[in-house]
């Protein structure tokens, strides 16, 4: 988190000093932008599911913090509004241990949990200061961005667990076993979102962008009886912006 801190402070620094940029016509900036953005996805946990993980398993929902990459397509439907079309792709893998159970010779009993989450959104993006300013002579000029933005899609996504497990459904007799435990779904996501973009060429700019969202689904498949799996959490996101 130290080193998102530190990109944040970069950008309000550069935020301050930065001069603004005349687009190459002199008048008319780019209207439409291709988007990268670089970032880590931080799950919120919570729900049935990892309510049980974490009693049972030495793993945490903040175990499956991982890097998350984005791609957007941004268009201006004026100086002060854009919509986005998003899709952002994580996977982490975490190998964890029984809690309260060791194998016959005393080691620990490990399995694999593997989560993918792949949301694919729109955002409306509100800008309050307007992406560019007018001077004399109808001449627009590029300026830092602040966005502020609410967004909405489908998370598709799917968790795994791939090892060795305890049943001990007989206390008196508990026993190792080998499995995989495997659920996928459709979740409908909505989220806040807000950022910062900063001019380097009318067409070249950079972006830090925060985002939090909100997903979950039932559960029908392996672990039918955890009822549900909690999907949002926060991203944080270094970007570069194509625009044309």
């Amino acid at each position: 988190m130290a080193r998102y801190a530190r990109l944040v402070v970069a950008a309000v620094a550069v935020l301050l000093v930065a001069p603004g940029v005349v687009d190459a016509a002199g008048r008319r900036p780019p209207r439409n932008a291709f988007q990268l953005r670089f970032g880590g996805f931080f799950p919120s946990g919570g729900g049935p599911l990892w309510t049980d993980v974490q009693d049972r398993f030495t793993l945490d929902a903040g175990d499956m913090d991982g890097e998350v990459f984005g791609v957007s397509y941004v268009s201006s439907l004026s100086n002060t509004w854009e919509v986005g079309v998003n899709a952002d792709f994580y996977q982490e893998t975490v190998l964890s241990a029984e809690e309260d159970f060791v194998d016959e010779d005393g080691f620990a009993i490990y399995h694999d949990t593997e989560l993918d989450e792949t949301p694919v959104s729109v955002d409306v993006r509100f800008l309050p200061g307007g992406r560019y300013r007018e001077r004399p002579g109808g001449v627009r000029v590029l300026k830092p961005v602040v966005y502020l933005g609410a967004s909405a899609g489908i998370n598709f996504w799917e968790y795994d667990e791939i090892g060795d497990f305890v049943d001990d459904s007989d206390p008196n007799d508990p026993f190792v076993f080998s499995d995989h435990y495997s659920e996928e779904g459709e979740a409908f996501q909505y989220g806040v979102l807000a950022g910062v973009e900063l001019p380097v060429q009318p067409s070249f700019h950079i972006l830090f962008e925060g985002r939090y969202t909100w997903a979950d689904d039932s559960l029908d498949g392996d672990l039918a009886f955890l009822d549900s799996i909690e999907l949002g959490g926060a991203s944080a996101f270094f970007g570069m912006s194509f625009r044309f």
